[in-house]
């Protein structure tokens, strides 16, 4: 790759800790010279923090508006004004990764647009239940025509999953490349392991992750949880468990490779884009119970590596839980799939991919 090009990184929004926000953290290590501009970035948030502190951030004009911590949701219609306000006229490459807006920047003819999309926006296409709020609904018309304008701004598509590649085309009818996240085996992969009583939930607490099922399966069962992750859905959760949920909040990467390594199974019960957890769980030889839809379906080998569950029901969630029980799993084909998601695979196809530009 040549060292004189200028390439910038995009993303939507830095203030959540997740699959989207780890992917970014790489691209940063494979572009290491490469800025990150997004719409704005959480300074409180421990894990943004530590990661991202030492990066050269360049945040949008919503920084600057009072209180958008609370409200950066109910901000949804400034999203596209705070991308194209940015200025990429100094740069060769801009690599946006988005599931949202981030994709609408506008750059140059010369200046070469690619887009790592994990999904078109969830709230816009129906592909999650979340529910826009009501003073939002009158943009929704609006914002998915500008989706689908803006998305005629990318040069190159690149998509995180078949999932994804589906959703590209039929949303903007645009054809795309497959380049899969990875799993940091060289974090997960040399650990030593052993099998304890509890059920692991890793997860963004949106309420389409639907980790609600994991909690109501387990006390149906009589199995401990525990969850990991915060989000809108949190409160909510905290309602459900009895003595044997816990709800743990945001741990760093030392507590959360503790937690798979002690876990009996890692759950997955929403319908993933991709799925990096599910990775970092096989990594570690633990097996994986997932919703039969979406990414799962290229990460987990039902009957082998875990066992997919097909409605999101407590019912079903069950069933797929007593064949593990019952059946169990291969934990050597576990490590080994991970391993088909390797770092040095993802780092060979992103710069292959900027020499063939």
């Amino acid at each position: 790759m040549s060292k004189n090009l200028k390439i910038a990184l995009v993303h939507d929004d830095l203030v959540q800790w997740g699959g989207a926000e780890k992917l970014l953290l790489s691209l940063s290590e494979v572009f290491p010279r490469a800025p990150i501009y997004t719409s704005v970035m959480d300074f409180t948030n421990p894990l943004i923090k530590k990661y991202f502190n030492s990066k050269i951030i360049i945040t949008s004009f919503m920084q600057k508006i009072p209180g958008w911590r609370s409200l950066y949701r109910a901000f949804l219609p400034l999203y596209p004004l705070a991308f194209e306000q940015f200025d990429f006229s100094a740069f060769d490459i801009v690599l946006s990764q988005t599931t949202r807006f981030a994709k609408s920047i506008i750059t140059r003819p010369e200046t070469k647009h690619i887009c790592y999309c994990h999904t078109p926006p969830r709230f816009l296409w129906n592909f999650s239940d979340e529910k826009t709020p009501f003073l939002l609904q009158p943009y929704l018309k609006f914002l998915k025509q500008y989706d689908r304008i803006s998305s005629g701004r990318v040069d190159y598509w690149i998509a995180g999953s078949k999932n994804a590649q589906e959703r590209i085309k039929q949303i903007y009818n645009a054809e795309s490349m497959i380049i899969y996240p990875f799993v940091d085996m060289d974090k997960f992969g040399y650990f030593g392991g052993y099998e304890g009583d509890y059920l692991l939930v890793i997860s963004r607490l949106n309420k389409y992750k639907r980790a609600d099922l994991a909690i109501l399966a387990s006390e149906k069962l009589n199995i401990p949880v525990k969850v990991v992750g915060k989000g809108p859905e949190l409160e909510r959760l905290a309602t459900l468990g009895k003595q044997k949920v816990e709800l743990l909040g945001t741990v760093d990467d030392e507590m959360l490779a503790h937690l798979l390594l002690g876990c009996k199974a890692v759950l997955v019960t929403g319908e993933e884009d991709f799925g990096i957890v599910s990775l970092e769980a096989q990594a570690l030889g633990k097996p994986v119970i997932a919703f039969g839809k979406g990414g799962a379906l290229e990460t987990v080998i039902d009957g082998c590596t875990g066992y997919f569950f097909y409605e999101q029901t407590v019912e079903s969630l069950c069933d797929a839980l007593e064949k593990l029980y019952k059946k169990g799993y291969n934990q050597k084909r576990c490590k080994e799939n991970a391993k088909r998601f390797s770092k040095e695979r993802f780092y060979n196809e992103f710069q292959n991919l900027i020499l063939n530009l």
